[in-house]
């Protein structure tokens, strides 16, 4: 059986699809030529590599850019613009789509410009630099998001998720040949004065990639026991999660209501991945178990340091550490977590936090002796520092950085608007 990334496949009028899309295309190419133009006579090829320091832009319509390739800088520009990070593993469905695409634009240039014992050349250099590009791709991929689900009880899935990757990227590779077969001319600037753009792999490139974007809108089918483009995004999405706030956070000085709105936040992200229609059932049963598995480990996580902490020979002051917990932690998982079943977005932010933000004052009124009931607590800074610390990749623990998260991951999943939130507190 196969499975899709949409709930409805949808057969389009090939004609019809490239009918509606002419005026962008032609926008994408006026755009490339207009920059040519402005660069002259300091115009380089897509690769970076000659300087065509004496030509006009006449000179380019007759006599083209330069045949030779520059792989090198290939490898570079694959690498800078659609290597992987943690800030980007969401995105591996379009780091898929653009290695895939950018293959194909360069073999069909490769055989459109050389011949013999050249092309042979040529497509050994296209195997190598791709194959380099796509290895560092599902590497860093399944090193962060597949060993974090393999740690969370879901054995082997590095293996899945590698098969997935490569299947995916194989089949989408034979997806842009195939049209390419069908329609050889997709950019329209054969035998036009604009020929010369069929050199440039960035302009042949996007143009690609926007005909079929509108002509296959995630058509890509899977076999049901591999993940399908959306449900790599989605794992993405979860490790990026867990790993911003949570993995990293290894203070003695966490509260019990501070890790409980954490883990919450995460909690609520999690639900709603679950709730969306384009994951499968099995998938579901994976996500479900991750969860379960980080939010005990966080626990013992915590727990391990304040024991460390208490054993440790060189503090002064041992009886400043003890165990979390684990019923306050629960009870503001669980609660920020209901929110989202009601459907309430705001009563996280102007109930659920701010509640669990008095309770903690509480204890530290009542003159809690423990390190993370001491008015240097982090949980003091919650609000003060929302209008001034606002930069995404920051570790601090603030108002204004766990809305915009919680905004982000929306958008990043594609969910309905009623799930964000941007009101300001009022204290």
């Amino acid at each position: 059986m196969m499975k899709s990334n949409s709930d409805s496949e949808q057969t389009l009028d090939r004609m019809a699809i490239r009918y509606l899309q002419a005026p962008q295309v032609k926008k994408v190419k006026e755009r490339y030529v207009q920059d040519a133009k402005e660069r002259i006579p300091q115009y380089f090829s897509p690769e970076k590599r000659m300087h065509a320091q004496a030509m006009t832009i006449e000179d380019i319509q007759q006599q083209g850019l330069p045949i030779e390739i520059f792989w090198r800088m290939v490898e570079y520009n694959l690498n800078a613009k659609e290597g992987m990070s943690i800030n980007r593993l969401s995105n591996i469905d379009e780091h898929i789509d653009y290695l895939a695409s950018e293959y194909v634009v360069y073999h069909e240039r490769i055989h459109r410009d050389f011949d013999g014992e050249d092309q042979k050349q040529q497509l050994t250099q296209l195997d190598n630099v791709f194959t380099r590009s796509f290895d560092r791709m599902v590497n860093y991929y399944i090193n962060t998001v597949g060993k974090f689900f393999e740690r969370n009880d879901i054995k082997d899935e590095s293996a899945i998720m590698f098969q997935s990757i490569t299947e995916l990227y194989l089949r989408k590779i034979h997806l842009y040949a195939n049209f390419i077969r069908l329609e050889p001319d997709y950019a329209q600037v054969a035998h036009t004065e604009d020929q010369w753009l069929l050199r440039d792999s960035y302009f042949m490139g996007d143009v690609l990639r926007l005909i079929i974007s509108k002509l296959y809108p995630q058509c890509i089918l899977m076999p049901t026991t591999m993940y399908t483009e959306t449900e790599l995004s989605l794992a993405g999405i979860i490790f990026q999660s867990a790993n911003k706030w949570l993995i990293t956070q290894k203070s003695t000085a966490v509260s019990e209501e501070q890790l409980g709105i954490e883990l919450g936040l995460f909690a609520m992200k999690i639900n709603l991945i679950l709730q969306k229609n384009d994951i499968s059932n099995d998938l579901r049963h994976k996500i479900t178990t991750v969860y379960s598995s980080f939010y005990n480990y966080k626990i013992a996580d915590i727990n391990k340091r304040q024991q460390e902490a208490t054993e440790n020979i060189y503090k002064l002051e041992n009886d400043l550490y003890a165990a979390l917990d684990e019923n306050i932690v629960s009870h503001w998982t669980k609660k920020l977590n209901q929110y989202v079943l009601n459907e309430d977005i705001a009563g996280v932010f102007v109930e659920g936090i701010p509640n669990a933000l008095s309770m903690f004052k509480q204890k530290v009124e009542h003159g809690n002796a423990l390190e993370r009931y001491q008015m240097n607590n982090e949980w003091f800074q919650f609000y003060n520092d929302s209008t001034t610390i606002t930069y995404n990749h920051s570790n601090l623990f603030t108002y204004k950085l766990r809305l915009n998260d919680w905004n982000d991951f929306v958008e990043k999943v594609n969910l309905d608007l009623k799930w964000q939130y941007y009101s300001q507190p009022t204290l």
